[in-house]
């Protein structure tokens, strides 16, 4: 064959045939138009996506992504708004239960108001449940039964705080639970008293299971609801995956739930679990949980964690502090384990190879935690599991280097700088100034170089996620009181918010590897904002929605026109 002709049909294969490469398949959704915050360093904006087999195959130019199109791709047109990856709550829990909403009640008056309808509704026996109620609502912030014993005399009535580590329950429930003046404090629990010795109602900690065990039981038809509607929810506040931190309850009711939903592949976001932190696990129990984790590798459903609870809230004054509360000078709150034991178990978990998160709000609790895992790396000889603390809301200064150091990371609640009634009112006045100077801080954190994930806590707050930016940004409520914010030195900016809620959420839960930034080869999971929230006012950052919400390539939530412009098929918005 002649030169020329080789030549020839050189040409011909590269040209016609692609030396017998084929073209890559066609993208399934592109979303072109937009203002991409990629949460990747190497490439922080963008102007499109392009998503096949529910992950992201390329970020780049509208032009790009619209060339890569075939007839059959589906086409989102966000007209110029801010897109970035899915929300990631980190601590999230999943009540199984619809009580009445008593937050931000402000008074008894009010909280008995919107218990007004149940005394009309119901059988006789049937239970009165509600949930947010502060201290401040109540005369003193001292809670009573005998606000609810007047309307209530023979119902039973059982109001939980917003924090959910105490109840208020009428003295129709502590007859049904056999609570007197003689009952002893279980472990970890506080049976609250008045002068006189006699029970107020108040229950907290350990103590509330005395009430709660009376209650009727969940059933699996409840479970799935709930499973359903609040992941449902969850979607439109543009959050693509939420972290239970609720562990196990008795029955196992949540698990079951969420394995059913696993299983149909009706899970509409991703969930990861918690099981619980247990004293003297045995070496079964931990195969059973690695077994559990390792079972669930989809990606929509995954375990590996364990929960455990080292102390209470500020607001019970039940949280664990080096010092005594300042409005309290006698008590320094109720710490849940002994060094020994929690070092122990830490490290049996630890070893394996299971992710530990420990509930710690007061300083004391604190440094327990960050002892417990110096523990457990040391005899263990481990590294990298990404052990964490939860809420971490008033650390020592002095144990602030020790979250990097240690790479435990601190699982923070971004709503928690909220500062309303009930934490000026209680929170702040229970540590004093010194220590509510540097609680919720999450700029702290991030300049002693910790990793920081942030949550809701849901139920506790909203499980909205811009309103949870918002509060961290500006460390003010919608109202912009107070003025110039709540100790504004702990602000942090927009970009990191998004970070927290994103990328380090991803960490947290050991999957940021495949989700947290928008780049190739990771989850197509991200959400478009009605607003871009790295060019608006702060002030304004509550106000702004999740308008679309995509997990693994499909749309949980809006997507349609209008306000958006969709091509359902052929390559271009169906209006041009």
């Amino acid at each position: 064959m002649s030169p020329s002709r080789r030549a020839l049909l050189l040409l011909l294969c590269l040209g016609l045939l692609g030396c017998g490469r084929t073209a890559a398949p066609a993208p399934d959704l592109i979303v072109v138009n937009g203002l991409v915050w990629t949460g990747d360093r190497d490439r922080p904006e963008a102007e499109a996506l392009a998503i096949r087999d529910g992950r992201i195959v390329a970020v780049g130019t509208t032009d790009t992504m619209r060339a890569m199109a075939s007839p059959a791709t589906r086409v989102i047109d966000v007209q110029g708004r801010r897109v970035v990856p899915g929300f990631n709550d980190a601590h999230w829990h999943l009540p199984l239960r619809r009580p009445i909403d008593l937050s931000g009640a402000g008074t008894v008056e009010e909280i008995q108001r919107r218990l007004a309808p149940a005394r009309a509704g119901g059988a006789s026996d049937a239970w009165v449940l509600g949930r947010g109620w502060g201290p401040t609502d109540f005369p003193g912030r001292e809670p009573h039964r005998r606000v609810l014993d007047a309307d209530f005399p023979a119902r039973p009535v059982l109001l939980t705080d917003r924090d959910g580590h105490q109840v208020l329950v009428n003295g129709h429930v502590l007859a049904l639970a056999g609570i007197t003046r003689d009952t002893p404090d279980p472990p970890n629990g506080r049976i609250v008293r008045d002068a006189t010795g006699e029970p107020t109602g108040l229950l907290q900690e350990a103590a509330m299971a005395l009430a709660q065990r009376l209650l009727p039981a969940v059933t699996p038809d409840e479970a799935d609801e709930a499973v359903l509607g609040e992941l449902q929810q969850a979607a439109a506040f543009g959050l693509t995956s939420v972290q239970d931190a609720s562990a196990s309850d008795a029955g196992g009711l949540r698990v079951a739930a969420y394995q059913r939903a696993a299983r149909a592949g009706t899970l509409p976001i991703r969930v990861r679990a918690s099981m619980p932190f247990e004293k003297g696990v045995t070496a079964q129990r931990l195969a059973e949980l690695v077994g559990l984790r390792d079972a669930h590798r989809d990606g929509w459903l995954s375990f590996g964690i364990v929960k455990g609870m080292l102390d209470g809230t500020v607001d019970a004054h039940t949280a664990a502090m080096l010092e005594p509360f300042a409005d309290r000078p006698t008590e320094s709150g109720l710490p849940m384990w002994d060094q020994a034991s929690l070092n122990a178990t830490v490290a049996a978990y630890d070893k394996a190879g299971l992710q530990v998160q420990l509930h710690a709000v007061g300083d004391r609790a604190v440094r327990m935690a960050l002892d417990a895992y110096a523990h457990a790396a040391r005899v263990n000889g481990t590294s990298g599991r990404r052990h964490r603390i939860e809420h971490v809301e008033v650390a020592s200064a002095a144990d602030l280097p020790r979250f990097r150091q240690l790479g435990v990371i601190a699982s923070t609640q971004a709503m928690f700088a909220s500062p309303d009634a009930v934490t000026l009112g209680n929170f702040a006045p229970a540590l004093g100034p010194a220590r509510a100077s540097r609680a919720d801080a999450f700029a702290l954190f991030d300049e002693a170089g910790a990793s920081q994930a942030f949550g809701s806590d849901y139920p506790v707050f909203t499980m909205e996620a811009m309103r949870g930016i918002h509060a961290a940004v500006t460390r003010q409520l919608p109202d912009g009181t107070p003025v110039g914010g709540w100790y504004p030195r702990n602000r942090i900016d927009v970009a990191t918010a998004l970070r927290h809620y994103t990328a380090g959420a991803a960490y947290a839960s050991r999957d940021d590897h495949e989700k947290g930034t928008l780049a190739p080869g990771r989850m197509a999971d991200f959400v478009v904002l009605s607003e871009d929230v790295l060019a608006i006012a702060p002030e304004r950052l509550w106000a702004v929605k999740a308008m679309v919400t995509v997990v693994g390539g499909a749309v949980r939530k809006g997507g349609g026109d209008p306000p958006l412009k969709q091509g359902p098929r052929g390559g271009r918005p169906a209006d041009r």
